[in-house]
């Protein structure tokens, strides 16, 4: 019975987009937007030296949670001041005026949680695969595409989660690229980022039907470092995140395969990075090692898009025989455009069958066998800045080729109609 009883609570658990810790809606905490409560709630409990909820010269109430997510001592000037009154508990009633409360927080790290969002799910993407394999210009090209066009072709809006969603991504990921025109710096490790580790978290808003749908999603950009080793995954602290993210996609620099090196004639090849195999491997044992009830033998149920990056540069025309081995045919599904505000599954069918058998040949046989150790998994190829760079610079701009076709796919495999 109680086995039940906690597999019921799991399926109908909140994953909080920002600390990712798993909760029913029963235990949310709530802000008080009264004017006087915070200062009621200090007056209150100015004298109790045992209050973990007032600042260090108790003259503040402070958000002791928030304090410690963010890795700061709650007993000093470091603690994060609040404005609203919290209440610790899901009465979603003020114990300051008696006002009802309106404004949920997650428990753990007192994000606010809009209204809505545990009704569509929250979808905790991940985009993993080794160090210079381009995460970080595939994840800030795929947002300002799905915001610009992809949104509009399904009848939603894609909204940033805060302001501090808006100022983050247009700082380290829009100003650079599409203003400055030029590459992005490689991630830090998840250690070195402090406050810079949280997600950039997105609101879908889906209409049609009879009401509205809200969806949340939560990209994570991942430093190649991070992903080299079980043991550097466990240190990064990424391990929970991987396990119980919604989906993950996995980028593929062809460029940094050997087979595809020795026979491409391109210039400014990246240097060769960490065996895809291995640190596709490694994520792999992490999930089996976290998620209980997982046997050895059992596919891995969370879904997974391998992405092959850069694919511009294979759809050139071949040089030589050797080139011709690795670039894509005039006749390949890739240049195959996908039908506009529609799931195209004959076109996704048609790459993955293509590209698992490039992938085959480039990247060979154990991968391939790793990657059918998940129940639901396809093959892509995309392209997010769309053209070579020369040096750091991005003289021809931003040029992105099917880079949301992942992202489609992996919302049709969690149910978004």
């Amino acid at each position: 019975m109680a086995a039940r009883r906690k597999e019921r609570e799991s399926e109908n658990a909140y994953v909080c987009p920002y600390c990712f810790s798993r909760f029913t809606m029963d235990k949310v905490h709530s802000a008080c937007t009264g004017m006087f409560c915070t200062r009621n709630f200090v007056s209150k409990h100015e004298k109790d030296k045992e209050c973990l909820y007032l600042s260090s010269d108790r003259q503040d109430e402070i958000d002791y949670e928030n304090t410690v997510f963010r890795g700061k001592d709650p007993r000093t000037a470091q603690a994060t001041v609040t404005k609203r009154h919290i209440i610790r508990d899901s009465s979603m009633v003020c114990d300051m005026c008696g006002r009802p409360t309106y404004i949920r927080l997650c428990p753990t790290c007192h994000h606010e949680i809009q209204a809505g969002a545990e009704e569509g799910g929250n979808r905790i993407f991940v985009i993993l695969g080794p160090k210079g394999v381009g995460k970080s210009h595939y994840i800030a090209v795929l947002i300002n595409q799905i915001r610009t066009y992809v949104a509009s072709e399904f009848n939603a809006v894609f909204n940033p989660a805060s302001d501090m969603t808006t100022l983050y991504y247009r700082e380290r990921y829009k100003k650079p690229l599409y203003d400055d025109k030029v590459k992005l710096p490689p991630t830090e490790p998840y250690d070195d980022l402090g406050e810079a580790r949280e997600p950039l978290v997105y609101y879908l808003n889906v209409y049609g039907g009879e009401k509205r749908k809200v969806y949340t999603f939560a990209f994570i950009d991942t430093a190649g470092e991070d992903l080299a080793t079980e043991e550097t995954i466990g240190h990064s602290n990424l391990n929970a995140l991987i396990s119980g993210a919604a989906g993950i996609v996995y980028l593929v620099d062809p460029l940094q395969l050997k087979y595809v090196r020795d026979r491409i004639h391109i210039d400014n090849l990246p240097p060769i990075g960490a065996d895809i195999s291995e640190t596709l491997s490694s994520i792999c044992n992490i999930i089996r090692k976290q998620r209980t009830g997982l046997r050895p033998k059992d596919l891995i149920d969370i879904p997974l898009a391998v992405s092959i990056t850069k694919c511009d540069v294979l759809l050139k025309s071949p040089e030589d025989d050797e080139e011709d081995k690795i670039l894509f045919s005039p006749g390949s599904a890739v240049r195959i455009p996908r039908e506009n505000g529609v799931y195209d599954e004959e076109n996704f069918e048609q790459i993955d069958a293509e590209l698992e058998e490039y992938l085959r040949r480039t990247a060979g046989e154990d991968f391939i066998q790793i990657v059918n150790g998940f129940e639901e998994h396809c093959y892509f190829a995309v392209s997010a800045l769309g053209n070579n760079p020369t040096g750091n610079g991005l003289q021809r701009g931003i040029m992105p080729m099917r880079v949301e076709d992942p992202f489609i796919w992996l919302l049709n495999r969690k149910g978004m109609e």
